[in-house]
């Protein structure tokens, strides 16, 4: 969750910004606010207080915004997926990272320092890059980074439905709430059964644990989930384990750590432009760690869509 949200426009002839994020975005204002005034740019400050406004205030972006205007976006990887959600696909933007994972940033290779990555927004140089569009029969949009059913998406909705979270959050223990639910959900998870077409195989897992398709390798916050991916191609990533014993999972760990996992066969790698997935079973639903649910025999489809970013 997003306690704090902030976008700016630029209404000079420089950039038109945006912020969303946390306590980071916060702190990345305080230093970028008088590095503009200092420069002699002129702003305007949109501020959410919760997650959800992103879209109401990409509109009125756009109801303003000149030709000139560039729009950045400031925050983490919640905040800019919700807003690429709400921009025209044909809409270049920049970024400013300001989260607590930042994976998307990362795969760009985009600066964390908020100065650098403003001043190299500036230089107004566009690179393409890819999306998975998803859709199911009850949800659909655009992700940024992964879409993951099982272990994952069961991790995200108990830790953001629970009460651990609110309580342990006021004692700015927001992190330990994610690690015990992640036990939690670690030794509860039931395996589930599901199907996965690509343009070129199709997969019937019977006894899938964890299931993720990235469009780039990181995922959690730096860790390679698919080393190989990028997202500055087409290419989608599966990445697929069974239900294990708890050793063997926990065995697991170390080479999860150092992006060598794909390495051995207990894993399931496969890369495609397009998939479609169909559940036997309701399953939670992960999308940018934005929580969801794929009811029984629906079909989620997910295909690879271009942008531009201003970087």
């Amino acid at each position: 969750t997003r306690s704090v949200s902030a976008f700016l426009l630029n209404r000079s002839s420089d950039l038109r910004l945006s912020n969303a994020g946390s306590r980071k975005g916060e702190r990345s204002l305080k230093l970028l606010l008088p590095y503009l005034e200092k420069e002699g740019l002129s702003y305007k400050l949109f501020a959410t207080e919760h997650t959800g406004q992103e879209a109401a205030f990409i509109q009125k972006i756009l109801e303003e915004k000149s030709a000139e205007d560039r729009l950045v976006i400031l925050g983490g990887d919640g905040t800019i997926s919700l807003a690429l959600n709400a921009l025209p696909d044909n809409l270049s933007f920049g970024y400013i990272p300001s989260g607590s994972g930042n994976d998307f940033a990362r795969s760009l290779g985009l600066s964390f320092d908020p100065i650098q990555a403003f001043e190299n927004i500036r230089q107004d140089k566009t690179k393409d890059f890819y999306v998975i569009h998803y859709k199911s029969q009850s949800f659909s949009g655009y992700a940024l980074n992964n879409v993951g059913i099982g272990l994952d998406a069961a991790i995200v909705k108990a830790t953001n439905s629970g009460r651990m979270k609110s309580i342990l959050n006021a004692l700015k223990l927001g992190r330990l709430s994610y690690f015990l639910t992640a036990l939690h959900v670690l030794f509860s998870k039931k395996p589930f059964e599901l199907s996965v077409y690509n343009m070129k195989n199709a997969f019937k897992f019977d006894n899938a644990f964890l299931l993720t398709f990235t469009k780039h390798p990181y995922f959690g916050g730096g860790i390679q989930i698919a080393p190989e991916a990028t997202n500055l191609s087409q290419e989608i990533h599966l990445v697929e384990l069974d239900r294990y014993s708890i050793p063997k999972i926990f065995s697991l760990i170390p080479s999860l750590l150092k992006g060598k996992h794909l390495d051995n066969n207990l894993f399931h790698h496969s890369v495609s432009t397009a998939a479609a997935v169909t559940s036997q079973s309701v399953q939670p639903v992960q999308i940018d760690g934005e929580s969801f649910t794929i009811q029984a025999n629906d079909t989620l489809t997910l295909t690879s869509e271009k942008r531009k970013i201003i970087c």
